[in-house]
């Protein structure tokens, strides 16, 4: 566990660092954080300390196996449909959830500004999903399977903190639902191919919701979408069964990451 708090203690203090340093830049030019030029910037600040993270897990702590990370050779592609499916469907279910706990976003300007730039787009959609599977997958869930933890504390482990470190309460719980069902399917795969496309899906949703609604998009209900509390509350049961029953076989499955 010594590498994994190191991972995370790493992966914080290049967030801050990257925030702080970005936040001077824009202030040395004037620039406010929620423009083109600030959030381009931002997104930049995010992507570099990402790569610098993943630098330091895999070159000082030993924690990422690049050789065996981007190896989908041993994927059932059908099997694959099905975790889409699942991801999707408890995905859905967690939007709906989430949005009726109410909890406070703290970040939504910030992304919606990101999402209106290229950078924003490259880091929000694909860069940033795949860094964080490289970290969370592969470094944490994957070093801590490696070293002997069965893959239910494993995922958990690397599940809630990937969760609470998106700094977000109104992403927590949701992160650390997302993080459940992509540590399964990676567990199952033994490694981070199929969950990086889940996460980038996911991510991109995001993206085009900004683009098509604009600054609505603050006030978008899903679940009055969906017909209201009932009828959410009947999705986000249905989501979760359906989830279940397409993974149930994959949930206590044994580890393909190599030991």
């Amino acid at each position: 566990m010594k590498k994994v708090f190191l991972a995370i203690l790493f992966f914080c203090i290049m967030q801050v660092l990257a925030g702080f340093g970005a936040l001077i830049c824009l202030e040395a030019f004037d620039i406010p954080p929620i423009s083109l030029i600030g959030s381009t910037i931002m997104a930049l600040a995010t992507v570099i300390s990402g790569v610098i993270t993943v630098f330091l897990c895999w070159n000082v702590l030993k924690m990422i196996q690049f050789s065996t990370a981007f190896n989908a050779s041993d994927i059932s592609w059908r099997w694959a449909l099905k975790a889409i499916a699942a991801s999707a469907a408890a995905i859905f279910a967690g939007d709906l959830l989430s949005e009726m706990l109410s909890l406070p976003d703290v970040i939504i300007d910030q992304v919606i500004s990101m999402a209106n730039t290229y950078w924003g787009v490259a880091a929000i959609a694909v860069i940033a999903p795949v860094i964080e599977e490289i970290l969370f997958r592969e470094g944490i869930c994957g070093h801590l399977l490696r070293s002997g933890y069965s893959p239910q504390k494993a995922v958990w482990i690397s599940a809630v903190l990937f969760g609470l470190i998106h700094f977000n309460l109104a992403q927590i719980p949701f992160a650390i639902l997302m993080g459940l069902i992509l540590g399964v399917i990676y567990v199952r795969t033994g490694n981070i191919v199929l969950t990086s496309i889940i996460h980038i899906l996911n991510n991109s949703v995001s993206v085009v919701q900004v683009h098509v609604l604009g600054e609505e998009v603050k006030d978008f209900s899903i679940v009055k979408w969906t017909g209201g509390n009932f009828v959410a509350g009947i999705c986000i049961i249905a989501g979760f069964t359906l989830c279940y029953i397409l993974l149930r076989k994959s949930l206590l499955p044994d580890s393909k990451v190599e030991r």
